[in-house]
């Protein structure tokens, strides 16, 4: 735990492909043994339970895709000390397992996900969040070269999802409370992003 005996929950939160992930992967390795992450990604509901939209596909950027109420319990373990186990999603991958994930009540446990400050129960668990920026136009550009690399996906489900799901989800769901972010990180350019701010706060919620 944190000098004040307490894990301090850092939220790191983005459009899809803003990066969060390989962000909070940086910030992981500069805590070392003083940090856990948690995916938002893992609470996703079955699919059978995820929102549809009007052509009956699934919509996985929408809040109520995902279990938020057993996010939010699952914060508040974590901040009251106690080890976090979980099964991971498998994005409904044919023939893939889930993993037993194991998150340890560490100083510093970082929360990479969509939707952590739009859900109020989640928001209020935080004592940290940190937006990561990048345009649409260069966050499909990943997006595209991701979904077809780890997920088995076509362009033009990619393009699909996109523009149905992803594009209208950062309007409704993000942009609206992108300002209750405490650090915004520019990753929108090749190369690694300057993380000197992020690093300074948390710093400072790690003594406080």
């Amino acid at each position: 735990m944190g000098e004040s005996g307490k894990t301090i929950i850092v939220g790191v939160v983005g459009g899809s492909a803003s990066g969060k992930g390989t962000v909070v992967d940086r910030l992981r390795a500069h805590y070392g043994d003083r940090a856990a992450v948690l995916r938002m990604d893992d609470y996703y509901r079955p699919i059978g339970e995820v929102p549809r939209d009007a052509e009956g596909e699934p919509n996985f950027d929408e809040p109520a895709a995902l279990d938020l109420e057993r996010l939010a319990r699952d914060l508040d373990q974590l901040k009251s000390g106690r080890d976090l186990h979980i099964d991971s999603y498998t994005f409904n991958q044919p023939g893939v397992l889930p993993e037993p994930l194991h998150i340890p009540a560490l100083p510093v446990v970082f929360l990479d996900g969509l939707f952590m400050l739009h859900d109020e129960g989640v928001r209020s668990r935080l004592d940290l969040a940190i937006l990561i920026h990048a345009t649409p136009e260069t966050r499909f550009a990943r997006r595209l070269a991701r979904d077809q690399a780890e997920r088995s996906l076509t362009p033009d489900i990619i393009r699909y999802q996109w523009e149905r799901h992803v594009r209208p989800g950062d309007v409704r769901f993000l942009e609206p409370v992108s300002h209750l972010a405490d650090v915004v990180v520019d990753n929108d350019r090749a190369g690694e992003p300057d993380l000197g701010h992020a690093f300074a706060a948390i710093d400072e919620r790690i003594k406080s």
